[in-house]
């Protein structure tokens, strides 16, 4: 079965379904690294999101490039090291000390989630015919959505070599989705960022026309920090220290299918009581 038709059908069978976001990290447990991949299917989540960044001579990590200060104490970006280099490096916990742990080899990442869970793969449109020609490899297309900003050369590239591939692009506007339409790509779900509830994205009317041509709509209540507003401040931390129906309560009620956050034990809680 297609990762499209998988996702569709657990939609159905379970309500709206929760992205766990690098996973779920914390204390000595770092994000983007196989214990975190697996402490979100221990708490609940249904999909894994990770991060890819391909180094100089081709390997993929799951990695966000941009957090090496953070996890590596380094300045400078994974992409421009190669893979023995990388191999050496030992991760760097939220306490900034230094762990065991060294960034994890995509292909051992796949192996281990082999079969498990659906996995959204974020940030590999810099390297996007790698990463496709990657995922054939690795006979995991039954596995991973991919995703990208509208770019309608990722989308020709797309088209010619992983039309089958469960796709989502990052749309950020009515115009952007649009574009994609045009494409014979396997295109099963949108993430719709928006910083105002008032946003065209997120009409009634536009989420149930989603809904009509067969498309899922993914909503990031993630909060990465004060600045970033991906859901129009509906988000975790609101929902965690005020009230979570004003704010994951309102993700579903208006008609968002998957939501992606970085706590989804509580997130799985609160979906649960709605049903009692």
């Amino acid at each position: 079965m297609r990762a499209g038709d998988t996702l569709r059908k657990l939609r159905k069978e379970r309500g709206v379904l929760i992205a766990a976001h690098r996973g779920t990290s914390g204390g000595n447990i770092i994000f983007n690294t196989i214990p975190a991949y697996e402490n979100a299917l221990r708490h609940k989540a249904d999909i894994v999101e990770l991060d890819g960044a391909m180094t100089t001579d081709g390997v993929f990590y799951a990695f966000h490039d941009g957090t090496e200060p953070l996890l590596l104490g380094s300045g400078r970006n994974i992409r421009t090291m190669n893979s023995s280099y990388v191999d050496e490096l030992y991760l760097r916990n939220p306490s900034l000390t230094l762990t065991s742990e060294h960034p994890n080899r995509l292909e051992d990442v796949f192996n281990y989630l082999r079969g498990r869970c659906l996995i959204n793969l974020d940030r590999c449109w810099l390297y996007w015919r790698e990463i496709l020609a990657f995922i054939k490899k690795m006979d995991m297309e039954d596995q991973i959505i991919i995703k990208s900003p509208v770019n309608e050369e990722y989308l020709a590239i797309l088209e010619e070599e992983s039309p089958g591939l469960a796709y989502m692009p990052i749309v950020r506007s009515v115009e952007e989705e649009e574009k994609v339409q045009k494409f014979r790509i396997n295109y099963c779900m949108t993430e719709l960022i928006f910083e105002d509830i008032k946003d065209p994205l997120v009409e009634d009317s536009y989420i149930r026309n989603l809904h009509e041509r067969g498309l899922l709509a993914w909503g990031n209540v993630i909060t990465l920090d004060e600045y970033h507003i991906l859901s129009g401040g509906k988000d975790d931390n609101n929902a965690i220290t005020q009230e979570p129906d004003d704010n994951w309560g309102w993700c579903v009620n208006k008609g968002f299918d998957v939501l992606q956050t970085d706590w989804p034990l509580l997130l799985r809680e609160y979906l649960l009581s709605r049903r009692s």
